[in-house]
């Protein structure tokens, strides 16, 4: 009964951490109207401290127009192109990141509730910049 327990209590665990609302999305994937557009500046308020995210991708689009895109969207995926910014990883210690600006970008994001939560991360083609902790 002991491990019956203690896998449930680590299965709810972990469901927590992976969730997201959507103010954390607002704030790790879409570019702040007002503000630093660096890409070292925005990753301070996407890494955790002593942590340094490898890849994160910004919108370039206003949070109210992604907002719309999941409107009447209870749980499900929508694909939508976007002008977007990749900060990728150049070094650790401090954290420091090479910006590159893409265009038109086929990404996939996940409403919960008529609200984007999560930006489906694409598959890194450069094996370049891995960094290990």
């Amino acid at each position: 009964m002991r491990v019956q327990s203690a896998c449930l209590l680590l299965l709810l665990l972990c469901a927590a951490v992976l969730s997201q609302t959507y103010n954390d999305f607002k704030k790790k994937h879409i570019l702040p109207e007002n503000g630093s557009r660096k890409c070292d500046d925005m990753m301070k308020n996407v890494n955790g401290i002593n942590q340094c995210k490898r890849i994160n991708t910004f919108i370039n689009q206003k949070a109210e127009k992604v907002k719309a895109l999941c409107k009447g969207k209870k749980n499900e995926y929508i694909t939508h192109k976007f002008d977007v910014i990749d900060c990728k990883m150049k070094s650790v210690k401090p954290c420091k990141y090479k910006s590159l600006a893409l265009k038109g970008k086929k990404k996939k994001v996940k409403c919960e509730n008529g609200l984007p939560v999560h930006l489906e991360q694409g598959k890194c083609k450069s094996k370049k910049n891995r960094f290990r902790f």
